[in-house]
């Protein structure tokens, strides 16, 4: 545990925004998982039902299934952002050390880079994540949908 907190420490407050998107994407996957809708097709496409009828019950099914997809692409979308943005902000702290009478030391100098670029390492590792747990979701929600 104490090596998860100095990891946290050296990214920032970024790296602590990433640990909460990746929380987040966890919780939505497991939210779908247990509260997955299922849905009792009529299988007699013959029946007087009107193919409006039929194509509301379908999108209506797909509103279902898609429910909490659209928090999980925005969350795959911001969380490359959140790295870089980390990357900036610790590159920034590491010229402003140089700045103020630093030395150039080459050894202070890689590890305060390997420390700023931590949160875009990170952020691509979440989006890794969220993008599996999307294109699962997307996936059996399109075969769920292609039973009707």
């Amino acid at each position: 545990m104490s090596g998860f907190l100095a990891l946290m420490q050296q990214g920032g407050i970024i790296m602590w925004l990433i640990f909460m998107v990746a929380v987040l994407q966890i919780y939505l996957f497991l939210q779908r998982w247990l509260n997955w809708p299922s849905f009792t097709w009529r299988m007699a496409e013959n029946t007087q039902r009107p193919a409006l009828v039929r194509r509301a019950e379908h999108l209506q099914a797909l509103n279902q299934l898609e429910r909490g997809l659209p928090l999980l692409k925005a969350l795959v979308l911001i969380t490359p952002l959140l790295g870089l943005t980390g990357t900036v902000t610790g590159m920034m702290l590491v010229f402003d050390g140089l700045s103020l009478g630093g030395s150039a030391d080459p050894r202070r100098l890689s590890s305060g880079i390997a420390r700023a670029i931590l949160p875009t390492f990170v952020s691509m590792a979440v989006v890794l994540l969220g993008m599996f747990f999307l294109s699962f979701w997307q996936r059996r929600a399109r075969k769920t949908l292609q039973g009707h």
